[in-house]
């Protein structure tokens, strides 16, 4: 190789270097400017460049579904029943000495609010005097009434006697009739009253 051809070489890689430094230089002024405009525009949406944002505690359960947990917290020793309150079927909750069973929530209910619930407004509509005896014609879930009952006493017995066999519906029987007619305590009821599971209920206002 001449002299001139080293030179001419020389120059020629001299001007490829400098060339891909003017366009590194330009790549990284792009960049620059990308960056200028992608971040307050990402800021101006609500969106965070750096850090993590905390949230904050999740919100608390309120209403009908925090009427509902409460309700599926009772326990072996514990039991619920259905009183009006202000008009409406309200949840209150007894503790047994002993494990509860079927009679003791029955003969509760027939006894009705105690003390200190009718002093909360609680009241009941089942009549004075009323005997109901489990499984009538043999069946679970149906019970024998003395006594015909109004529609509000008959949604106060379904939806405590529901609760309590966690069935999807109650049979009662008054005496002398040849079977149970069965119904659910969302049969009865235009509002919610919390049960075991969904406990929705939307049907047939109360009245008499």
């Amino acid at each position: 190789m001449t002299s001139g051809q080293a030179s001419g070489a020389a120059t020629g890689i001299q001007r490829d270097e400098t060339g891909r430094r003017a366009v590194r230089r330009r790549a990284l002024k792009l960049g620059g400017l990308l960056a200028a405009l992608v971040l307050p525009a990402a800021s101006g949406c609500g969106i965070q460049p750096t850090g993590i944002t905390s949230l904050g505690p999740a919100p608390a359960v309120s209403g009908g579904a925090a009427q509902r947990a409460l309700a599926q917290q009772v326990g072996s020793s514990q039991y619920v029943l259905f009183f009006y309150q202000d008009g409406r079927l309200t949840p209150t909750y007894r503790n047994s000495d002993s494990t509860t069973n079927e009679e003791t929530v029955l003969g509760a209910m027939l006894q009705g609010p105690t003390k200190e619930e009718a002093a909360q407004g609680m009241s009941t509509a089942l009549p004075t005097g009323l005997i109901a005896v489990p499984r009538a014609s043999g069946q679970a879930d149906a019970y024998m009434v003395t006594q015909p009952l109004t529609t509000k006493a008959k949604a106060q017995f379904l939806c405590t006697m529901q609760y309590w066999d966690q069935s999807i519906s109650v049979g009662i029987q008054i005496k002398g009739a040849e079977k149970p007619t069965w119904n659910a305590c969302a049969d009865m009821v235009d509002y919610y009253v919390p049960m075991p599971g969904d406990g929705s209920a939307v049907g047939v206002v109360p009245s008499g």
